[in-house]
């Protein structure tokens, strides 16, 4: 008896809960439907579905045509994507009276399904109930100054297909103005990213969860828009409103290429809006231009940037001077939706792709913060780079405050063979740590070093599949390059970089202060000289290398460096006034480890001396002096147990015994 009552109080029980928690998800699904919508779009845009077994549910993707495209009888009849009854307003809310022939124009975006508002010449297209979750888009003629359609597409539902063929269809020269609601990103396909970029979006590759965004466009003007905004979502959290409200001139192009027209808004441009002009070169195959067939040239080319304009203009105009130059292949990563540099890149042609700014919630100082900054942008656009590119194999990284040489590309292609055949290659650079007027010579001369000296290097898919993993996180205030530089991702690998610089770095603003640039950058020296050759360049693979250091050293001239200064004749003045000839310079170690005196070689001859010896190879580093050929020796370097005079050894012993004496 006592277990029947027990069976049932455990059945009421029971069927208590199963009911408690239906009624809660009801609840909740009815609470969701009222604040976003239905997730479903019904063929008819109610969004439900016919109560019928014998009807598959699924979602319509159906596109949406255009009234100038196709008869109004062939058009869907859904009231979310058309607002018969457009309601008025004086202009639009702007706060200044718009000339004749302009449009007045204004675009919200926001966090609900409801919140977009589209408003052309005093008329609202899309308002609160024609507004609908996804992309809502107003289209213009701008010859009528007319909206010919006012539609939505709900990505949720499975409309991104409808979007693009919209898209594609579109008259050419009309304006889009596009807005977003609620959500446009979860199942947005990358045909709909590339479509919207078409009509001039920069930001349409950032958009995340819950982005709020607004857009104006024209079918056909290839480059950045003059209007767009963007608010990302932050986690599940929905991006704050963003709108435009402006005056459009009907005959305005939407790509900043006029250069009057950007020097009018960007007068600090003095040396460029002199000139009135641009140096683009033609693109491949549209000219007299021919592709080059130098590995170097089909090379994808990334440009690291932020927001420092200046800095970006002359690195674009310095690559695009390169002859051959494929500038279909160059990409622009922006940390940061900054409108200038954005229209720098556009007013060159070049593509760009814009993140939300890289963030960090470090509480260490600004330089670290900054570090951990640029090494979060760094990984996605890399990350994003093999994506645009997945055929490649090796891609060649820069930085927007590099110029570079007009032979860079020449000087990639003659030493990229080296970096295939020798796995003990890391990368190669443009760049040398030491290349200053008064050490840097030899423009036909490639170096080895386990130094990664970066600054213009090629970066292979290889490399990356292997480092990407481990790559710095936040917020660790890390520098991404001395990260790379540690012997757990180096791996006993070598970096190959040329004596003369084919990159030179100008940016006196950014981590580093002007006293910083002007201390280490200012007097290096850039290769000029247009189709110089690289010789020997197999002597740089690992087994060869050791012979031509070994090849030198034998007919080298040797030059003891005294540890006491007071002996020592330190800098140029140690090298004879000769011209042409080879001269060893060693110096005393105490362990493998040692450097002290070698770091007082490179302030003597003025090379990079903060930090540690950029240039090392097994112990030695290398540099010019008066046109000759200089090679600094450690003590306990391999090379100097074979070439070291031996009475060398005993000369900085007896210094040490007498600076050990005690006057008496």
């Amino acid at each position: 008896m006592l277990i029947r009552k027990s069976s049932r109080r455990h059945c009421y029980f029971l069927i208590n809960w199963l009911l408690s928690f239906t009624v809660i998800i009801l609840l909740s699904i009815n609470l969701y439907v009222t604040l976003y919508g239905s997730p479903f779009k019904a063929s008819d845009g109610s969004g439900k579905f016919p109560i019928d077994d014998n009807i598959n549910l699924k979602v319509t993707t159906q596109p949406v045509q255009s009234k100038s495209l196709i008869s109004p009888s062939k058009r869907t009849n859904n009231h979310n994507q058309k607002n018969p009854h457009p309601s008025t307003v004086h202009s639009c809310n702007i706060p200044y009276e718009c000339k004749d022939n302009d449009l007045a124009l204004s675009i919200t975006s926001g966090p609900r399904h409801d919140s977009a508002r589209i408003c052309v010449n005093g008329k609202y297209y899309i308002d609160a109930k024609s507004s609908t979750r996804g992309f809502n888009v107003v289209v213009i003629n701008p010859a009528t100054k007319l909206v010919v359609d006012s539609l939505a597409f709900d990505i949720y539902a499975g409309q991104s297909g409808a979007l693009v063929d919209y898209i594609n269809k579109v008259t050419p020269g009309h304006f889009l103005a596009m807005a977003t609601a609620d959500d446009a990103f979860f199942r947005i396909s990358e045909e709909v990213k590339h479509a919207i970029e078409q009509l001039g979006s920069v930001t349409i590759h950032t958009l995340n969860f819950r982005s709020s965004w607004v857009f104006v466009g024209r079918k056909g003007s290839k480059g950045a828009t003059l209007l767009e905004e963007i608010s990302h979502g932050l986690r599940y959290r929905s991006g704050g409103p963003k709108s435009i409200a402006t005056c459009i001139p009907i005959d305005i192009d939407m790509k900043m290429t006029n250069i009057s027209f950007f020097c009018e808004n960007h007068s600090e441009f003095d040396v460029l809006c002199k000139k009135k002009t641009v140096f683009i070169p033609p693109r491949i195959g549209t000219g007299p231009v021919k592709a080059s067939a130098k590995p170097a040239y089909k090379l994808p080319i990334a440009i690291i940037a932020g927001n420092r304009p200046f800095y970006l203009q002359r690195c674009l105009e310095s690559l695009l001077r390169v002859p051959n130059i494929d500038r279909s292949l160059i990409t622009i990563f922006l940390d940061g939706f900054v409108r200038t540099p954005a229209w720098i890149a556009n007013l060159y042609g070049i593509r760009v792709i814009v993140y939300p700014k890289s963030t960090t919630t470090s509480k260490k100082s600004l330089k670290l913060r900054k570090f951990d900054q640029i090494a979060v942008h760094y990984r996605r656009s890399l990350g994003t780079l093999w994506d645009i590119y997945p055929q490649k194999s090796s891609t060649i990284i820069l930085e927007e405050d590099l110029v570079v040489s007009p032979d860079i590309l020449d000087y990639f292609s003659e030493s990229l063979p080296c970096l295939k055949a020798d796995n003990s290659i890391l990368t190669i650079s443009a760049w040398n740590p030491n290349g200053y007027r008064s050490s840097s010579f030899n423009t036909s001369l490639l170096y080895r070093s386990d130094f990664f000296s970066g600054m213009g290097w090629i970066l292979t898919r290889k490399l990356w599949n292997e480092i990407a993993p481990k790559w710095p996180s936040c917020c660790r205030g890390v520098n991404w390059d001395d990260w790379l530089r540690l012997s757990q991702q180096r791996r006993g690998r070598d970096t190959i970089y040329p004596d003369v610089s084919r990159i030179y770095h100008i940016g006196a603003e950014g981590v580093n202060n002007e006293n910083f640039h002007k201390l280490h950058y200012k007097n290096q020296i850039l290769n000029t000289i247009i189709g110089a050759k690289l010789r020997n360049v197999n002597s740089v693979i690992k087994a060869e290398y050791d012979k031509e250091i070994e090849r030198i050293l034998k007919i080298a001239t040797p030059i003891r460096y005294s540890r006491s200064k007071k002996k020592n004749v330190c800098g140029p003045s140690m090298i004879p006034n000769t011209s042409g000839k080879n001269y060893a310079i060693y110096f005393y170690q105490s362990s493998l480890n040692d450097y002290k005196f070698g770091k007082e070689l490179c302030a003597c001859f003025q090379l990079w001396d903060s930090g540690g010896i950029r240039g090392l190879y097994s112990g030695i580093f290398r540099f010019y002096n008066k046109k000759n050929h200089v090679i600094a020796v450690g003590s306990l370097s391999k090379f100097a147990k074979r070439f070291m005079p031996k009475r060398y050894s005993s000369d900085w012993l007896s210094e040490t015994a007498t600076k050990s004496k005690k006057p008496s």
